[in-house]
This record gives structure tokens, C-alpha cells and sequence, in this order.
């Protein structure tokens, strides 16, 4: 007897009518793998910041170039992906459809919109209050998620995601410093990175009603790449240097914070398509404890007591969001067309 997975035409989700437990699970180990690796991919990525030619650059075509490397690498790696697993016919296949095209929209708003607010956000407000709102986006996402697609979200739930958000702004506070006379206009960027990653995972679950978690990130990150070359760069006058980057030395080690990257962005879409986004994001958002470890085991970072407690009130979230009750429902799909059986 075939499988629902083997029924379904190449590239398209099946529906069922709800998630048995164990791809449940695995979606949890899904969202806590995407954190992980978002995490180093951080960490590797300051540190090529910190490495010529981005480090002499201005300050803001340098992030941007940055995120626009990483981002073209990161498709690379999950075009390469596609291409052993036999799914590089879908991509083409999966653009022309509406699905593909909302998971576009999700891209340019997830990608560049939201993470040009953030670093405008701290350019003119600090990176004190940038980081400490951007860091409410599974609040957002789960708001969104019970509005637009019914998730359901206990008590419990929503504790879990008050307390993980709580924990991520004690993690990332630091009273600014300075004067800032554009510090409001800093503010409502921040809140563009913020209502814009939410908006990302929303998008995203909707489409991966029909196209697989797997096309649906490499969708994501080509689109990205794609409006960060064409439009943000120019605009910046980050263009020469993004050229620079690709034959310099750093260039490799954002090849690395890629590899990362690539494989986080699959993760969590993979996650928020089996569990959601007001289960899946605050997981993801562990990144902050993930961080910490890779910085001091790469940099010999040290961290404070503040980031430590900010870090544990983390954790103790998102272990409230796990016990929360599992969300099912006919919007809910088999994970047997998302990855191969050995790597669930």
C-alpha cells in the first residue's frame, strides 16, 4: 500500500486531518535544531564582520552586504540540498504557483524589510532597544497565528510565550547611552523587524499548506538574496562592497555562517509547518542560549550575569510553550514529504 506521501503529486503537501504525536515531536526537535544553528550562525557571522573588507566599511552598507552574501551562500547550500534529495525540478514549479508567490512576499518582508528596519533601528535608537523588541516576534507571530490561521494556544501557551519574550528582552537590555534625537524613528524600525518577522512565519505556514517545507526555504532565501542585491544594495551604495566580500577571506567564513543559516531557515520551516508558529517560535528564539555557548567556546566570550538570567528565563518559557497543549486540525500535514525518514 502507498503512502499518503507517495499518493500526493511531487512536491505538494498532502492533508490530513490531524499530526500524531510523533511528528509533533519532531517538529519541537525541528524548531530547537533552527535555534541552535541560528545561533552559530551569528556567531560566525560577527566574526566576519569583524574581519576585512567589512569591518573598515560604513557602518550601515556593511551589515547589509553582510546579510546580502550570507543570504546568496545560504541559497547555495540549499539549492545543493534540493539537488541531492532529487526536489530541484519543484523549485521552478513551486514559484508559479500563489503559494510560492506568498512565500515571495514572506521573504521580502522577513528578509529584507525587517532586517533593514532592525539595523535601522539600532543605528538610531541603540542596539539596547532594538534588540530587547525585535526579540517580542513570537509574541507577534503567535497573535497573528490565532487570528489568521485558528492555531489554538492555551493558557499555558501564552504564558510560555510571555515569559520566553520577557527573557529575551532581560538577555539583550543594556540602559543606551548618548544622546538620540531619532531614537522614535529608531523605535517604529525596530517595530518593522518585529511585526515583520511574525508576519514571516504566518505567511510561510499558510503556503506550506502546498509546497514543502524544503522549497519553501529555499523560495525564502533566494527571494531575499535576490531584493538585497538588486534593490537594497543599490540604494545603500553596499554594491562594490559586496564584490569586495566575495574575494576576500572572510568570504569563507560567511560561507560557513551560511551552511548554518541554511540549514536553520529549514529547520524552522519545517517546525512551524508541523507545530505551528506560537509553538515553534518561541523554541526558536532559544537561539539566545545558543549564542552564548558558541560565543564562548569560538570567542572566549564571557558572558554576564544579566545575559545569563535573561537566558534562563528564556528557557524556563519555552519549556512552558513545549507542555502547552499540541495544536492539530485539518490545516495540519503529513511530515513524510518534508525530509527523507532518516533524517526526522
Amino acid at each position: 500500500m502507498t503512502s499518503v506521501a507517495e499518493q500526493a503529486e511531487p512536491g505538494v503537501v498532502p492533508q490530513t486531518s490531524s499530526l500524531p504525536l510523533t511528528y509533533r515531536r519532531s517538529g519541537l526537535a525541528w524548531a530547537l535544531l533552527s535555534g541552535a544553528c541560528w545561533g552559530l550562525d551569528g556567531v560566525i557571522l560577527g566574526v566576519a564582520l569583524a574581519a576585512a573588507p567589512l569591518a573598515g566599511a560604513a557602518a550601515l552598507p556593511a551589515p547589509l552586504a553582510a546579510a546580502a552574501l550570507h543570504d546568496a551562500l545560504a541559497t547555495g547550500w540549499m539549492t545543493a540540498f534540493n539537488a541531492v534529495t532529487g526536489r530541484l525540478r519543484r523549485l521552478p514549479r513551486s514559484l508559479a504557483t500563489r503559494q510560492g508567490l506568498i512565500l515571495c512576499a514572506a521573504a521580502v518582508i522577513g528578509g529584507p524589510i525587517a532586517m533593514s528596519g532592525y539595523l535601522f533601528g539600532i543605528k538610531y535608537a541603540g542596539a539596547a532597544y532594538a534588540l530587547a523588541l525585535s526579540a517580542t516576534y513570537p509574541a507577534v507571530g503567535a497573535l497573528l497565528s490565532r487570528i489568521f490561521l485558528r492555531e489554538h494556544v492555551t493558557r499555558r501557551g501564552w504564558l510560555g510565550i510571555v515569559v520566553t519574550v520577557t527573557g529575551a528582552v532581560i538577555a539583550t537590555y543594556t540602559p543606551p547611552s548618548g544622546e538620540m534625537p531619532h531614537f522614535y524613528l529608531g523605535i517604529a524600525c525596530a517595530a518593522v523587524a518585529t511585526f515583520g518577522w511574525g508576519v514571516e512565519g504566518v505567511l510561510a505556514i499558510h503556503a506550506m499548506k502546498v509546497v514543502e517545507p524544503v522549497i519553501a526555504g529555499t523560495l525564502r532565501m533566494a527571494t531575499s538574496a535576490v531584493v538585497y542585491i538588486a534593490v537594497v544594495l543599490p540604494l545603500v551604495g553596499g554594491l562594490r562592497l559586496f564584490a569586495a566580500a566575495l574575494g576576500s577571506a572572510g568570504f569563507w567564513v560567511v560561507l560557513a555562517a551560511a551552511a548554518a543559516g541554511a540549514t536553520s531557515y529549514l529547520a524552522y520551516y519545517a517546525a512551524n509547518h508541523l507545530v505551528g508558529a506560537s509553538r515553534a517560535m518561541p523554541i526558536n528564539s532559544l537561539y539566545a542560549v545558543w549564542a552564548i555557548v558558541f560565543s564562548v567556546v569560538l570567542t572566549g566570550m564571557h558572558p554576564t550575569l544579566q545575559l545569563v538570567v535573561g537566558v534562563g528565563v528564556t528557557f524556563g518559557g519555552a519549556l512552558l510553550v513545549v507542555s502547552g497543549a499540541p495544536r492539530t486540525g485539518a490545516d495540519l500535514a503529513e511530515n513524510e514529504a518534508i525530509f527523507p525518514p532518516a533524517m526526522r
